[in-house]
């Protein structure tokens, strides 16, 4: 039973950019994650509610809509991983150096393997002398 879920989920893996919507997800939640944690230092509450709050929230969102986007309609995955490439330099500058450069370096990775993942078998490599035959026949 656990074999056969574990099967079907590869399978559906192998089909979609997933590794490159798990990045993009990870950087979404880190970039939405410090502007609304109260850190307490002993007495001291630190709070980061200003509009780099407003500005990571909405951010955050459309990254997490682009992780869902990469991992159920993987055809689009070249529009999305530009717009999350664009959202992750965009998040550097307005959300506290996009989840203090985490957030922004995950979901710039996210979007570089969403960009460069494709769905087509690798072809074998050519040699330089030509094909290699993979076997030979004596003639009789």
């Amino acid at each position: 039973m656990l074999l056969r879920v574990w099967r079907s989920f590869t399978a559906w893996r192998r089909g979609r950019p997933f590794w490159a919507g798990l990045f993009v997800a990870v950087g979404a939640l880190i970039i939405l994650f410090p502007p609304y944690a109260n850190l307490k230092f002993g007495d001291m509450i630190i709070s980061i509610q200003t509009l780099g709050g407003v500005s990571a929230l909405l951010i955050g969102v459309l990254l997490a809509l682009c992780a869902v986007a990469l991992w159920v309609a993987p055809k689009f995955r070249l529009a999305s991983g530009i717009v999350t490439v664009l959202l992750s330099l965009v998040a550097l500058v307005v959300t506290n150096l996009g989840g203090f450069l985490f957030g922004t370096l995950f979901s710039l990775l996210g979007g570089a393997l969403a960009v460069a993942w494709t769905n087509d078998p690798k072809k074998p490599k050519k040699t330089k002398n030509g094909p290699e035959p993979t076997q030979r026949v004596q003639p009789t």
